[in-house]
C-alpha cells in the first residue's frame, strides 16, 4: 500500500463572506467565522488562579491545508465536503451556533496538482497544531506520542486516544505518499510504531 503512487491532488478554494452592511471586518462576528474554519486558542482561568490554554477546533483544524492567500486555502479531496458544508450551513465544531446567522459565503473552487514538498509542509504544519486536551490544557499530539514511545506513563485512556488520533494522520493518503519527504513526519511515524508496542 505504501509503494502505490497516489496523485497528489487538492482543491483550491477562494471564499468570501457576505455579512450584513453594518458588520465591520474588525467585529467579533467576522472573526468568529475564521475561528470556525481554523480554530482558536482559549485561555481558561481556574478557581485557583492558574490559567490553562485550550485549543478549540475549527472545520480544518484536523486537516492538512495550505493557505494560498487571503481567504484562500488548498485542502485534500477528503476534506472538501466538510468545508463546503460549513460554507453552506455554518456547521462547525468551534461554535455551537443554533442557526447559521445572517452571513453567506461565495466561493470559487478548482482542482490543484501539488508537489511532494507542498504536501509534506502542509502535514508538518498539521502536526504543529494538532493537540490533545488534558487537565493541564491542550498539549501537542506529537509531543505526547513521543513521550508515549519512550514508555512514559500515561493513563490507558490517554494512551489509546493519542494512538487513535495519530493513526488518523498516518492513514491519510497525503501522509502515506509524502512522509519520507520530512524528518518531522518520519519521526512521527517512528514514534507511532514504537508507542504501539508499549
Amino acid at each position: 500500500m505504501w509503494g502505490v503512487s497516489i496523485s497528489l491532488e487538492g482543491y483550491f478554494i477562494k471564499y468570501q463572506f457576505i455579512l450584513p452592511d453594518n458588520t465591520k471586518h474588525s467585529s467579533y462576528s467576522y472573526q468568529k467565522l475564521f475561528r470556525a474554519i481554523y480554530g482558536y486558542t482559549q485561555n481558561v482561568t481556574k478557581s485557583g488562579g492558574k490559567t490553562y490554554r485550550y485549543f478549540r477546533k475549527g472545520v480544518l483544524s484536523d486537516v492538512p491545508y495550505i493557505k494560498a492567500g487571503k481567504n484562500s486555502v488548498i485542502i485534500p479531496p477528503y476534506a472538501l465536503n466538510k468545508f463546503l458544508n460549513f460554507l453552506k450551513s455554518g456547521n462547525n465544531p468551534a461554535h455551537c451556533w443554533k442557526t447559521k446567522g445572517s452571513w453567506k459565503a461565495q466561493f470559487y473552487m478548482d482542482e490543484k496538482k501539488l508537489t511532494d514538498e507542498e504536501v509534506a509542509k502542509a502535514l508538518d504544519d498539521l502536526l504543529d497544531r494538532l493537540t490533545i486536551d488534558t487537565k493541564e490544557g491542550s498539549v501537542k499530539l506529537s509531543d505526547v506520542l513521543s513521550q508515549l514511545s519512550f514508555k512514559k506513563e500515561f493513563s490507558k485512556e490517554l494512551g489509546n486516544l493519542v494512538l487513535n488520533e495519530s493513526q488518523k494522520i498516518i492513514n491519510l493518503d497525503w501522509f502515506k505518499e509524502c512522509y519520507m519527504k520530512s524528518s518531522k513526519l518520519q519521526k512521527f511515524y517512528d514514534d507511532y510504531k514504537k508507542a504501539r508496542l508499549v
